[in-house]
């Protein structure tokens, strides 16, 4: 007696879609996903962030010369006297923070001092919250 499987992708449409795209196997799943769970698809989900960044307020100038001054003008942290602790950064952030620095002719910051300046903020910031666990 021999077991019987049913396969959950259909093989001829699987091949046909295979010749036709590249990465047609993700797709397939996705769609296979998608019927089981009924779930949006993934450009669904592009269609609702394109649709939240359009209805993003409007920066004014003054919103943008304060982060200016907060994070990129600062020079508390440019050259400090003591030793930090070395510590692992996402490299996504990285890359921003080095696209943020270099739209700055004028800033004289790296990104440890961005870095350090973003944090003194945050702890500024939330001060009240962060006392009562220390």
């Amino acid at each position: 007696m021999t077991k019987v499987y049913e396969p959950d992708i259909d093989p001829d449409e699987f091949i046909r879609t295979f010749r036709d795209e590249p990465s047609a196997l993700s797709t397939l799943k996705n769609r296979h996903s998608d019927e089981n769970t009924g779930s949006k698809s993934q450009t669904d989900n592009i269609n609702v962030k394109a649709d939240q960044l359009k209805a993003a307020p409007a920066i004014s100038d003054e919103d943008i010369e304060d982060y200016r001054k907060r994070f990129l003008l600062d020079k508390t942290y440019l050259r400090p006297r003591l030793r930090f602790l070395m510590v692992e950064i996402n490299p996504d952030f990285i890359q921003k923070i080095k696209r943020i620095i270099s739209y700055e002719s004028d800033s004289p910051c790296s990104i440890k001092s961005f870095v350090n300046n973003v944090l003194a903020d945050h702890f500024e910031r939330y001060k009240d919250i962060i006392a009562k666990r220390l």
